[in-house]
């Protein structure tokens, strides 16, 4: 009997400072994954950063290829550590000319890396 009452005891002090530790490591994890993201992701840089990218999307096309593009849509990967922003769009005038751009955002100076 007493050895039953020893288990038991046993496996609550298992119980709680395992429920111990994942409440202390539960905050923590949470700031180092949020540290991990770009800057230029977070809610109040986005803004800027999406309006950022479409500006180099649309004035590397003009300049390089002289086309000129309306951009519909902006996005980011969400994966940590990427300085990537995609961008999806068309030729003004041809809707049917669809256009994607991936910009670096790394930089202060933003670089269309590709474009399909």
């Amino acid at each position: 009997m007493r050895e039953i009452f020893i288990e038991r005891q046993t496996n609550k002090i298992f119980i709680y400072f395992g429920g111990s530790t994942i409440i202390a490591l539960a905050p923590a994890t949470f700031f180092l994954i949020d540290q991990g993201m770009p800057k230029e992701f977070s809610e109040e840089a986005w803004s800027n950063t999406k309006e950022k990218a479409i500006q180099a999307t649309v004035e590397h096309l003009k300049n390089e290829n002289n086309i000129d593009v309306t951009i519909n849509e902006v996005s980011f990967s969400g994966e940590y550590a990427t300085h990537e922003v995609y961008l999806e769009g068309h030729v003004v005038g041809n809707e049917n000319k669809k256009i994607s751009a991936v910009v670096d955002t790394s930089e202060e100076d933003y670089q269309v890396k590709l474009l399909i």
